[in-house]
């Protein structure tokens, strides 16, 4: 389904504030909202829920963990997967003028070549998977700046700003780019975001090291110079980290979350998740849900 171009254009106007060239907010998305383009540049995570993103003559679906870079004057709208309040398409909005990213290169020359990408008039759409979370955290730490704006919030959100440009023009790169061609850091980068998207699967080293056109020994010294872990501690750290998540989000027993996070063999993942947390599964469920409670 591919969606007209909008006559409906929001002005920088009503967003921005004098001295304050970012807005932030946290919205629902409905089917009242109309098609329209912008005046400024948007960056939009969905924080919860899945949809559809109507964007120039195209439709894409989107699902938490989505991060859009939308560029001036790019005609789109999301739609929520269903009308039902029981299923709600929650997003994060970031918006901010072109003019700021010529101030952002002005005070930081050395993101010069980042920022000139970002203000190309022919740059169009894209979007990333948020893999492990980052920007979910970035867009709720922006928020509470924004909206609390305790000392220093400006700042804050301007760092946050420059980084979530630098991981989006980095993805840009990777994804053009053939793995043969890549510099070994980003190759590495990338089996790094592949562990991180597929850490219940079966994880061997030679294969990892093979999508990075790497020898594992290369490979190896490389991992463990830019996650400071070998490749096994790692995989290790992210299905605890997978599992505490779970054990505080649901109520699956622990044997489910086990499996869910690639550990068939019950008594190692007690083993392992006691040696990385310092308490069993179940203690730390309940220790989890008495502190959910007295905040």
């Amino acid at each position: 389904m591919s969606t007209k171009r909008s006559t409906y254009v929001m002005s920088g106007d009503s967003f921005f504030e004098p001295g304050v060239p970012i807005y932030v907010n946290r919205a629902q998305e409905a089917f009242e909202m109309h098609t329209h383009s912008h005046e400024f540049i948007e960056i939009t995570y969905i924080s919860e829920g899945s949809g559809v993103h109507y964007i120039g003559d195209e439709s894409v679906s989107v699902e938490q963990g989505t991060l859009i870079f939308i560029p001036i004057g790019l005609s789109h709208v999301f739609r929520p997967k269903t009308p039902k309040k029981d299923s709600p398409l929650i997003v994060y909005n970031c918006l901010f003028p072109l003019e700021y990213l010529y101030e952002l290169r002005s005070g930081f020359p050395q993101a010069s070549e980042m920022i000139d990408f970002f203000t190309n008039e022919k740059l169009s759409w894209y979007s990333a998977k948020d893999s492990k979370g980052i920007y979910n955290s970035m867009f709720y730490e922006m928020y509470h700046e924004f909206s609390a704006r305790p000392p220093g919030y400006f700042a804050v959100m301007t760092s946050l700003v420059i980084r979530m440009l630098t991981g989006l023009y980095r993805h840009q790169i990777q994804i053009n780019m053939p793995v043969k061609d890549m510099p070994q850091w980003m190759a590495v980068d990338k089996a790094i975001d592949y562990i991180n998207r597929n850490y219940e699967s079966e994880l061997k080293l030679r294969e990892i090291a093979a999508k990075a056109n790497l020898s594992e020994r290369q490979f190896s010294r490389l991992f463990q110079r830019q996650t400071g872990m070998n490749f096994i501690n790692y995989i290790q750290n992210i299905r605890m980290e997978a599992a505490c998540r779970l054990l505080v989000t649901n109520h699956c027993s622990v044997t489910e979350i086990s499996v869910a996070v690639g550990y068939t063999d019950l008594k190692f993942f007690h083993q392992l998740f006691k040696k990385k947390t310092g308490s069993t599964p179940r203690q730390y469920r309940a220790t989890a849900r008495i502190d959910q409670i007295q905040e």
